[in-house]
């Protein structure tokens, strides 16, 4: 109409949801332009390694001298799966020549326009309940709420994703994330890390801890309370302390030590037991002047129950153990079968001794 258009009725299907928007423009001396979108379990993403379903509505106010975007957006479901190739690159002995000209104006477009610079951005996103990332040794669901902003025409986050339920892949051990938060605070490249991940159904407190920056991330084996790395390692790798150590346990430690957290492929034993539902599958061999063969598997049935089997070679029976975690001082332990007991263990911690003191 004119030097005026009008959306009357804009409307977009993508899987089961929709996206709607109405709003106008005007192309004069002043352009501007008004636009108001709605999404319903719009489906924005639909790759088999990356899929994502968002909710919500947004406003945006435009002009050449001034931008405005606000609204609130919800993740209703999603997976993100880091552990799958991305797509094909180029050989390492290939050089593209983009020229002058092209740096030029890559460089002009880092440069924020009039528009970004006076830009008022308020855009909250919920992550709600159903997002969750896979990849790399990691396994978990992410929640929280993230606030994007735009001061001086750069795009900032606050806000914070913290890991639910998740588990984490490292030195051979599905360990379970007791505190996963990734802190926003600026510029998203400049993401905070306080991630703790503990190997489950110990009688001490040991795992991994990740600190730092997401563009400097710092892996450090944790324990409480504080313990020497080598007693950390062999709590971590093959839950007991080092103290009696035969000659396979020490080879099996070093070959950790030497070893880089999970990757992003999948071991073969990590899919066969992914494939038949099991967390733990170990083999190990007994102390004395006879060494048996003991092979172990396990079932994490949630966060404070723990079901396992284990049984010897040559032994004619095995032995079923059923734990449950009261609290970090009390755990309740119920074997049957080559052994039966029923042990109620509460662990005392004194100062920062070099070893945990655990009393049955």
């Amino acid at each position: 109409e004119g030097d005026t258009a009008r959306i009357e009725t804009l409307r977009l299907r993508a899987g089961q949801g929709t996206l709607s928007a109405e709003g106008q423009a005007s192309f004069g001396a002043t352009p501007q332009l008004q636009l108001v979108a709605r999404a319903e379990r719009l489906r924005v993403l639909g790759r088999v390694d990356r899929q994502l379903v968002l909710s919500g509505q947004a406003r945006l106010a435009a002009s050449a001298t001034q931008l405005r975007l606000d609204g609130r957006i919800v993740a209703d479901s999603g997976l993100f799966d880091l552990s799958r190739r991305d797509a094909p690159t180029l050989d390492e002995d290939v050089v593209v020549d983009r020229g002058q000209a092209t740096a030029t104006a890559a460089a002009e477009r880092r440069e924020p326009s009039a528009a970004m610079r006076n830009a008022q951005v308020a855009l909250q996103v919920d992550l709600g309940e159903q997002l969750r990332l896979r990849g790399r040794g990691l396994d978990t669901r992410l929640a929280g709420t993230l606030r994007i902003t735009a001061p001086q025409g750069r795009f900032a986050v606050n806000g914070e994703v913290r890991a639910v339920d998740g588990s984490y892949a490292a030195y051979g051990q599905k360990l379970t994330i007791e505190r996963g938060v990734v802190a926003f605070n600026g510029p998203i490249e400049g993401a905070r890390l306080d991630i703790l991940a503990l190997r489950p159904n110990l009688d001490v407190r040991v795992g991994v801890a990740i600190t730092g920056s997401a563009l400097d991330p710092r892996v450090r084996l944790a324990s409480e309370p504080e313990m020497p790395e080598s007693d950390k390692l062999s709590w971590l790798v093959l839950g007991r302390g080092p103290d009696g150590l035969g000659r396979t346990d020490t080879a099996l430690l070093q070959r950790a030590a030497l070893a880089l957290l999970s990757g992003e492929g999948e071991s073969p034993t990590d899919a066969v037991l992914r494939r038949i539902g099991l967390d733990e599958f170990s083999v190990r061999q007994t102390d004395g002047d006879v060494r048996e063969t003991v092979v172990t598997v396990g079932k994490q049935l949630g966060r404070r129950w723990y079901v396992g089997y284990e049984r010897g070679i040559n032994a004619t029976v095995g032995t079923w153990e059923l734990v449950y975690r009261v609290g970090q001082q009390f755990t309740l332990r119920a074997r049957s079968g080559e052994d039966n007991s029923l042990d109620v263990v509460r662990t005392w911690r004194f100062g920062a001794p070099r070893r945990p003191a655990a009393r049955d």
